[in-house]
Order: C-alpha cells, then sequence, then structure tokens
C-alpha cells in the first residue's frame, strides 16, 4: 500500500535526499555499522522512529508480531505524508527485510509467436503505451542464470537454449514469474509480450540491529541510511 503517486523507488531516493541535506551527510549502504548477533528475532518486534530536528523529517517503522510491518516517512512541520508501505518482514542471517505488498500485474501474449531461424530463443516485452518494458527477465530450467531483459528484449543462441522444454518470464525484484512458456524443438521461438506492471512494484527495504535487543535499527532510505530507536 502506497499513499503517494510516486514510484517507490523515487520517493526512497527522494527520502535520501532529504535526510542527506538535512544531515549533511551522504552516507551509502552498506554502512561502516555491524550488525548485532540476534539469537531470537521476536525481539525484533515493535515500533522503532527517527526524528530528523532541523526539517521535522519522520522516519517510523513498526515491525508485529503477525509479520506484518509498516514503513512511514513523514516530511515538515505539518507531519505531511511522505510515503507509507505496508507489508511483512523477515529475518534472514542478520538482515530485517521489509517487503511491501505489491498490486496487481499482468504479462499478455501481444502476438502469435513465431519460428526464427537465426536464434534459439527470442522475447520481447512492451508496456501498453508502447515503451520497452524494464525490471523483466527470462529464465529455464538449468539455465546459467536469470538474464534481465534491458531494453525490452533479449535473444538466445540454440546452444544456450539447448534442450530447454519450457521458459519463464519473471519480475526481478520479488522473482514472481508472470508467464510459463513451453517450447517444441523445430517450434515458435520468438515471443512478443505486453506487461501491464503494478500500480505499486515491489520492493525490499533492508535493515539491521544495532545490538542484541534491537533497540536501535539502522533502517536504509534509498542511498542513504537511519538509525532509528525503539519507541515502544
Amino acid at each position: 500500500m502506497m499513499r503517494s503517486p510516486l514510484p517507490n523507488r523515487l520517493q526512497l531516493s527522494l527520502a535520501a535526499c532529504l535526510l542527506s541535506a538535512a544531515t549533511g551527510t551522504s552516507a551509502q549502504l552498506p554502512s561502516n555499522s555491524l550488525p548485532a548477533i540476534i539469537q531470537d528475532e521476536r525481539v525484533l518486534i515493535g515500533k522503532y522512529r527517527y526524528v530528523e530536528r532541523a526539517d521535522g523529517m519522520k522516519i517510523d517503522v513498526e515491525i508485529n508480531a503477525d509479520r506484518s510491518a509498516t514503513y512511514r516517512i513523514r516530511a515538515g512541520a505539518d507531519d505531511a505524508e511522505f510515503m507509507e508501505a505496508k507489508g511483512v518482514w523477515t529475518y534472514d542471517g542478520d538482515t530485517l527485510h521489509i517487503h511491501n505488498q505489491p498490486g496487481p500485474v499482468r504479462l499478455e501474449q501481444a502476438a502469435p509467436p513465431v519460428r526464427d531461424g537465426k536464434v534459439g530463443l527470442a522475447v520481447s516485452v512492451k508496456t501498453a503505451d508502447g515503451s520497452s518494458a524494464e525490471g523483466l527477465g527470462v529464465t529455464w530450467p538449468d539455465a546459467n542464470g536469470l538474464f534481465a531483459m534491458t531494453g525490452g528484449s533479449y535473444s538466445w543462441s540454440a546452444a544456450d537454449v539447448a534442450q530447454a522444454k519450457r521458459f519463464f518470464v519473471m519480475r526481478i525484484s520479488d522473482r514472481k514469474i508472470l508467464q510459463e512458456v513451453p517450447l517444441q524443438s523445430g517450434g515458435p521461438n520468438r515471443f512478443q509480450f505486453t506487461y501491464y506492471p503494478s500500480d505499486v512494484e515491489p520492493f525490499d527495504i533492508p535493515a539491521i540491529a544495532l545490538d542484541e535487543r534491537a533497540d536501535r535499527l539502522e533502517v536504509e532510505v534509498g542511498t542513504s541510511y537511519a538509525r532509528l530507536d525503539r519507541v515502544r
């Protein structure tokens, strides 16, 4: 859930600029802080706050026992809502992750697939307005990885695809499979899709506890970070 029309990453980048300007720093994540060792992740549950008194910027993070989480930024003397994301939290290794809940998304076939003897596989994706889709990738069983489609398209040789029987078009940010497409030897291998992205795209906000009781969290704010103190 977002209460601003700005894209998530742009909001966080703007917040980072505000934070850097207010504090006179240009701190970049990862910072030089070392994460505390948390034996029981339940100590993370609570409410945390950062207040920049110079311009009234406030960052609130709420970590709940039911795995829900809230990340909120307000700014100015009137506490104007700058950003609010509601989602879930996970704890992996020594890092707390706050994941938002993206809206509906779909990927539709734009034209019948065709056979192209010059490639092993070719995939092209555009948005409804005709621009190249961003943030998507393609992979298949036994592939060497997830291939990001820079500029909305990518092609592979027959040797690259080898004996693949299907491929997946995925959203890179959360590895959501948007389409699973079968492949047949000698069959169509050039595909075109139209992408309808979420109004709210997924992102992952990392944070670390700075002490064993998790009374202070260091939380990412775009390309900067803020240290939030427990308030409850």
